[in-house]
């Protein structure tokens, strides 16, 4: 179990008062036989369980969005929009040697900003479905003057494979991924065996997946698919001190204030 974090330094946001459920529902689950995972490549090959539906058949998928041209924004799609440099700038960060870390489901961004104003010399990619709280965090960015950080509302399963270089993340973060309780969303949910795939086809050699949850037994099937790949090393708490010290993200913060055990994991790709 993860302990409260320690800071030296300030969160960037204030920690407001909010509604986060705690959850209502057991989350069950089981060893993956050989038939979910046929069914889940299948499903993955399908696109099914992508948020929001396959970005290839919504209107406009192929242009930006107003608010996102010649901004630090990006859509698998809609790159080569010819209506800004969004492609060359990405581009070129992207082929540099920077260090590159994605935090997969920032929420606020919280943790995103304190990485990317803490490091200055890394590349920071961020993915959120909520194209709200994109909009809000590319606010963020400019009013906090961060020049290393690029945010994408694409599902990153989508995403991810298309505009990610093989092996060029150091570091994954995913905090707090939705669970998806109900059975009958079970295809939603972030992890299956072709996610885990993907993460290490974009992790580097000895790069660092760096997971949370306060559901538990979600935190063990995410450990379970992990160490079951040959592609990663056993969870290792001690890899944690590889991120050093960070704010949390606001879902962390509630539950160090309601008392709720935060589940961290930390792997590294082989």
């Amino acid at each position: 179990m993860d302990q409260p974090t320690q800071h030296i330094i300030s969160p960037l946001l204030d920690y407001h008062a909010t509604s986060f459920s705690a959850g209502k529902m057991a989350f069950a689950w089981e060893e993956w036989t050989p038939e979910e995972r046929q069914k889940a490549y299948a499903n993955w090959a399908a696109g099914r369980g992508l948020i929001g539906g396959d970005p290839r058949h919504r209107p406009g998928a192929y242009t930006l969005p107003s608010w996102g041209i010649d901004h630090p924004f990006f859509r698998a799609l809609a790159l080569a929009d010819s209506r800004g440099a969004n492609q060359a700038r990405l581009t070129a960060a992207l082929a540099e040697a920077q260090r590159l870390e994605i935090e997969i489901g920032y929420g606020r961004g919280d943790f995103l900003l304190d990485r990317a104003r803490q490091h200055p010399e890394c590349l920071f990619i961020g993915y959120e479905t909520k194209t709200k709280a994109t909009r809000l965090c590319l606010e963020r960015i400019a009013r906090f003057q961060l020049e290393n950080l690029w945010l994408s509302d694409d599902d990153c399963r989508f995403n991810l494979p298309r505009l990610i270089p093989d092996g060029r993340v150091e570091m994954m973060h995913i905090l707090f991924p939705d669970p998806w309780w109900k059975p009958q969303h079970k295809v939603k949910r972030l992890f299956s065996p072709p996610f885990v795939d993907l993460l290490a086809t974009k992790l580097r050699p000895g790069g660092l997946l760096h997971f949370k949850s306060d559901v538990e037994e979600y935190g063990k099937m995410v450990c379970a698919l992990i160490e079951a790949s040959a592609d990663f090393t056993a969870h290792n708490e001690a890899l944690a001190a590889r991120i050093g010290t960070h704010v949390p993200t606001h879902r962390e913060h509630w539950c160090q204030q309601h008392g709720r055990p935060v589940f961290a994991y930390y792997f590294a790709r082989r």
